[in-house]
């Protein structure tokens, strides 16, 4: 079993964001790209995509923590 770490990625010259919501609960099997939660910055909203395919096995930032860019979100294990 191999198990990628979900980050916050860097959004250019924001160095935090948000976190509004998760958008599937832990356990659910996603595709590569398919949404997996959303952030707001101070300058938008945006979606952060499943970094690869696989089923979310942790969450490490809560909706309605403060990230910052690089910092550990959740888990997925790979498929």
């Amino acid at each position: 079993m191999s198990i990628e770490t979900v980050v916050m990625p860097d959004v250019g010259d924001i160095a935090q964001a948000v976190v509004i919501e998760w958008l599937h609960p832990i356990g659910t099997f996603l595709a590569e790209g398919d949404d997996l939660l959303e952030v707001e910055t101070e300058k938008a909203t945006f979606v952060i995509p499943a970094p690869v395919s696989g089923r979310l096995t942790a969450i490490h930032q809560p909706n309605g923590s403060t990230v910052e860019t690089g910092q550990a979100l959740g888990e997925m294990e790979i498929a």
